[in-house]
């Protein structure tokens, strides 16, 4: 009898530490890039030559969100999404400019979830100018105004400057470990990671620069896009810096592709160091690691560089997610997600109540089943800036088939803003028989049906998400 009841007891305690390690939150480790095209991982296959063995890990080992978005394709717009989960007209940083700033009372996941019991940390570039009111609820921050630079960037370490000798991403990895070791292990955590790479000019190390020797880069197919039947701004801005024309003047293409590739490996190096970290400590299957980009990237494609443009190599961002717990290795899941997501997923994950205040929605219950349908349709939304003047304002709309995209008439006088006497103007594809988009529809009597269907889309989300003003 008694070694029937010290089995009873000792299957009891056994369900009951199944149950504790089900109810146990995770933690949550986000990765992203700046200015990464969201098919620039090896082993996606389109750019062979890059070397990141710890991006195709999680690849590999975890799954793929394949329609992966930015609400708006700029980096300080994008990363005050990353933290809220609202729209930029709503976080208050529209822009790149130095007068952005995150509105107070906008909310963030870290106060939330220090709240919920967390540890927090955010860790290198946010680029937005009142950082601080950004990572209010941060117990570490260890991050820099602006852009920053490659080397020897000063930092601000939990408000005091902090000067370092030598690369910013190497800086970056080893804050990101200081927290992770320094941390209260009794505590889940959460922490963000934003780096400065991939961002030109691109300065990458010499003995990574080295790994790219003798390798060629193919040019894009819509290398030659004459912009038939599209907007003028278009060839205007390929004669700019923000285009070929400018590009060229300074760069042979495989060599810029060298560099861009080579200033990728330091992050794929720190990606592997926290990976490394969490197995040493038993904790990597209890942590959601999501990797991404801030926006993705023109290179070459329709003769352009940079981004800020609603076409697809501008708004796709990779988007790879690791958790075993309930994520099977190798998966995919095409459901359209955004960077608005990002907050309310977390907080799902941890759960937390989602403020009412956030405009995304949470991507946790794809992962319970794949087969969901997910979002018909999203909004984007750019404003013209007069520093890069090439991009008018956009907003638009994107569902699985179809892009639509508006160029208002704002009434800007401003002699440098772009397609005066063309607006508003209408950009409209298919992108299941035109991937590329290289075909506008919107003047196709054929697609009419198709345009107004478009059109009373972005009116609904327009007055949902709160959009300023009167779009004409």
């Amino acid at each position: 009898m008694k070694r029937r009841a010290f089995l009873g007891s000792a299957a009891a305690a056994f369900l009951d530490q199944g149950v504790a390690a089900q109810a146990k939150r995770p933690n949550f480790i986000f990765i992203f890039t700046d200015d990464q095209r969201y098919d620039a991982i090896a082993a996606m296959g389109a750019q062979p030559w890059l070397r990141t063995p710890n991006m195709d890990f999680l690849l590999k080992n975890g799954a793929n969100f394949c329609n992966a978005f930015v609400t708006t394709s700029l980096c300080s717009p994008s990363r005050s999404s990353f933290i809220s989960g609202c729209y930029v007209h709503k976080t208050g940083v529209v822009d790149n400019n130095r007068t952005s700033n995150f509105k107070a009372g906008v909310p963030t996941v870290f106060p939330l979830l220090r709240e919920a019991g967390y540890a927090t940390a955010y860790i290198g570039k946010i680029h937005i100018p009142n950082f601080e009111e950004a990572l209010k609820g941060c117990d570490t921050v260890a991050t820099f105004p602006g852009q920053g630079v490659y080397f020897n960037n000063r930092f601000i370490v939990n408000g005091k400057p902090t000067p370092t000798q030598g690369y910013i991403t190497d800086h970056i990895n080893r804050f990101a470990l200081e927290f992770l070791k320094g941390r209260e292990k009794n505590k889940p955590f959460v922490m963000y990671v934003g780096h400065k790479a991939v961002h030109g000019p691109f300065e990458p190390k010499k003995e990574h620069a080295a790994m790219m020797d003798g390798q060629y880069m193919p040019l894009p197919k819509t290398w030659d896009d004459h912009y038939q039947g599209r907007p003028s701004y278009l060839k205007e801005r390929r004669k700019s810096w923000h285009g070929l024309d400018g590009l060229l003047e300074k760069y042979n293409y495989s060599d810029w592709q060298r560099q861009i590739a080579a200033c990728l490996v330091a992050v794929d190096e720190g990606i592997g160091q926290i990976v490394e970290h969490l197995r040493s400590t038993g904790e990597l299957n209890d942590t959601v690691i999501v990797f991404s980009s801030d926006n993705g990237y023109f290179q070459g494609q329709h003769g352009l560089n940079d981004k800020r443009a609603m076409y697809e190599d501008s708004i796709r961002v990779p988007w790879l997610v690791h958790y075993p717990r309930m994520i099977k290795a190798g998966s995919v899941f095409d459901q359209m997600i955004l960077n608005v997501d990002l907050a309310p997923t977390i907080l799902d994950f941890a759960g937390v109540a989602v403020p009412k205040e956030m405009q995304g929605q949470s991507w946790k219950p794809y992962l319970k089943n794949p087969k969901a349908p997910g979002r018909e349709h999203w909004l984007y939304e750019y404003n013209w800036e007069k520093s890069y003047p090439f991009d008018p304002t956009q907003v638009g709309v994107r569902t699985k088939r179809y892009k639509y995209i508006r160029y208002p008439d704002t009434g800007n006088t401003d002699p440098a803003y772009p397609m005066k006497g063309e607006l508003p103007y209408e950009e409209l594809y298919d992108l299941q028989t035109d991937p590329l988009e290289m075909k506008n529809l919107a003047k196709e009597a054929s697609a009419s049906a198709v345009l107004e269907d478009m059109r009373a889309r972005l009116k609904k989300l327009l007055a949902e998400t709160g959009y300023p003003g009167t779009v004409v």
